[in-house]
């Protein structure tokens, strides 16, 4: 039997499959992949996050220009689900938390269905694997 290498085509499908799957818990509650991205870093933060460090994390996990992701988050403001302080720190309003909170516990189960039947090993060695990959491909990257 011919084992062929890991490429980045095998992982980028597997993300774009959960990313599809996530994005119906997301539509269903009206709210968009970046905008769930902004809503799980200040939800997950234990403190208040500056607005560029917020804004520059987006354009990373995101792939945006920093307009795009600045965009985000006055979207969110302009719902009431973040608010800033006179430091320019931004948090969830209680709203923002509701919704946040509401939409962790939607990912959680269907991604706790996705992941039925994986053994907690391999699930454990998939993210040491994807997290090697990652620092990897960034080092290389940098001597390029």
């Amino acid at each position: 039997m011919i084992i062929t290498p890991l490429t980045g085509v095998d992982i980028g499908v597997a993300a774009k499959a959960v990313q599809s799957l996530i994005a119906v818990v997301l539509d269903a509650k009206g709210v968009t992949l970046a905008e769930w991205v902004a809503l799980r870093t200040l939800g997950t933060a234990a403190d208040r996050v500056s607005q560029p460090s917020l804004r520059d994390g987006l354009v990373l996990a995101l792939g945006v220009d920093a307009t795009d992701a600045t965009a985000v988050l006055c979207a969110l403001e302009d719902r009431g689900m973040l608010a800033y302080d006179a430091f320019e720190q931004v948090g969830l309003t209680p709203a923002g938390r509701v919704q946040y909170d509401e939409l962790h516990a939607a990912v959680v189960a269907v991604t706790t269905e996705l992941y039925a039947g994986i053994e907690p090993g391999e699930l454990a060695t998939t993210r040491r694997v994807l997290a090697t990959v990652t620092a990897r491909a960034a080092e290389l990257r940098s001597q390029l």
